[in-house]
Order: structure tokens, then C-alpha cells, then sequence
């Protein structure tokens, strides 16, 4: 230490050393103190879409293994609507499982959009919705791998033997489960979209999103020019991966289970990435 420096402290006031200290202080937040902050909205649009895998993925699953959706809730809601008249022909309790999943899908909507009240876009209130998604297809995930589920354990689909056998499956009430965990986690994906103010990548479903990518005057703009066209159309390409990849997940001895560990597992990824965020300001 120079000789001024010590004179400057040897002088200094114990309200000088307390502005010093706390000027340190608030120069560098600790960890904990920066995950109540909110994220910083640069590229956060990236989590979101890579939640459009995790939606073709297991949609991909759920749909073979008990003709319903988990995720896009549209055609679980016509479904519901056929099975008022026994349709279609034996298809025995396929409106029951549309209505579980459409119910569960609310329930997971109501639930994650309560954030509000914590702050919603908060790093760590982001990164404890994505670790509760998260969990929920790994639970899933680990049903189906387990044989719990013996409609979502199916491996080496694409036979007429595991065709016979998904049908005998289908009916079992242990089906529901996984439907509902899938279906509840889905309702939080599109809520953080809304809460992040991506309006133009619901995550679930693509049927609103063509018409808005199809509609929209400046489709040919170049790239740099439309950046709620470009959200979309890799919103739409990362679905149709997401379901490409499950589809032949599924085809091979991996199975069904493996398509929802990795879908578990985007989405732990991106629990983790809200962690180290960055911060607004």
C-alpha cells in the first residue's frame, strides 16, 4: 500500500468506509441475488423455440401410444366431441383420454401463469417452471422405460405384431398417467411463451402459426428484416424435427422411452440456461 493510500484510510470516516463497502457490494450481486432479477430479453427467444422440439417429440410418442395429443389440443377437442356419438368405431375411451389430456393441459396453464405473482420473468422463477416441465416428461419417461406404461414402453414400432399389441395396450387406465404429466408440463411451455411476449411461437400447435407466416405482407423480406417470420418458420422446422426424431426413436429398440428422456432432457437444458441468464440492465 502507497503511503497516500494509507493516509487516505487512516483519515477516512466510518461513513466513507460504509459507502465504500456497500458500493462493492452492489457493484457485485451475489448469485442468488441475481436470480430474482429478470432475464435479459436478448435472444430469449431461442429457449422458446427450442420448446417446439419437445413439442413434436412427444406429440410424436403420445400419439401412438393412445391416439391422443399432449400437446396440441385441437384435435383432442374434436376427439372429445366424437366420442359423444361412440366415435370413432371402436375406439373404446379415446374421449376419455382426450379430456384428460385437454383437462390437464388447463390445469398446467392455470398453475404456471400464477409466476405473475413471483415475477414471471425472473431467472429463477423461469428456471423452476423448466425444472418442473422438465421432471414431469422424465417421470413420464421413466414409466414407459419401467413397463408401467406398457403403451408408452413400445420399442421397434412400424409391425403388424407392435400394432396388435398398442392396441391391446391403449385401453389400460396406467395410460392416463403420463398423459396427464405431459399434458399439465405442455400448459407451462406456452404460458412462458406468452409471459416473454412471443406470440408468434405458441409452442403447441402450428395451425395459427401458418396462417400468421402465410398472411404476413413481408414474408419474403430479407432475414434480417422480419424477425417474427424467421421465429416461425424455424418454430415450424424444429416441430417437424422434434417428430422426425421421435417417429424413428421409436422405429428402433430405443423406443418410445427414449424420445421422452430426450425431450425431458431439452428441457432440463434449458431450465439450467435461465439459471446463468443474463440479467435485464
Amino acid at each position: 500500500m502507497t503511503e497516500q493510500a494509507q493516509n487516505d484510510s487512516q483519515f477516512a470516516t466510518p461513513a466513507m468506509l460504509s459507502d465504500r463497502v456497500s458500493s462493492d457490494t452492489s457493484a457485485k450481486p451475489g448469485f442468488m441475488t441475481r436470480l430474482c432479477e429478470e432475464i435479459n430479453p436478448s435472444h430469449s427467444d431461442l429457449p422458446v423455440l427450442a420448446t417446439c422440439f419437445v413439442s413434436g417429440i412427444c406429440d410424436s410418442v403420445a400419439f401412438n401410444a393412445c391416439s391422443v395429443f399432449v400437446s396440441m389440443q385441437t384435435g383432442n377437442t374434436i376427439f372429445l366431441a366424437l366420442g359423444t356419438a361412440n366415435l370413432p368405431y371402436a375406439a373404446e375411451n379415446l374421449w376419455l383420454r382426450a379430456l384428460v389430456s385437454i383437462v390437464c393441459f388447463w390445469a398446467g396453464c392455470f398453475f404456471f401463469s400464477q409466476s405473475r405473482r413471483i415475477g414471471s420473468k425472473r431467472k429463477a422463477t423461469l428456471a423452476f417452471s423448466f425444472f418442473i416441465q422438465s421432471a414431469f416428461i422424465l417421470i413420464s419417461a421413466a414409466l414407459a422405460q419401467s413397463g408401467a406404461v406398457p403403451a408408452f414402453g413400445m420399442q421397434s414400432l412400424g409391425t403388424a405384431l407392435a400394432h396388435e399389441r398398442l392396441a391391446s395396450y391403449e385401453t389400460e387406465a396406467m395410460t392416463l398417467v403420463p398423459v396427464a404429466f405431459l399434458a399439465f408440463q405442455f400448459g407451462g411451455q406456452i404460458v412462458t411463451s406468452r409471459i416473454l411476449g412471443f406470440n408468434e411461437v405458441p409452442t403447441n400447435v402450428l395451425t395459427s402459426l401458418y396462417c400468421d407466416l402465410f398472411s404476413d405482407p413481408l414474408i419474403i423480406a430479407p432475414i434480417g428484416e422480419n424477425v417474427k417470420r424467421n421465429r416461425r418458420v424455424v418454430a415450424v422446422l424444429l416441430m417437424v424435427a422434434g417428430g422426425i426424431i421421435g417417429a424413428w426413436l421409436q422405429k428402433s429398440k430405443a423406443g418410445m422411452p427414449a424420445a421422452l428422456w430426450v425431450g425431458g432432457a431439452v428441457k432440463m437444458l434449458i431450465a439450467v440456461s435461465w439459471l446463468l441468464w443474463k440479467v435485464r440492465g
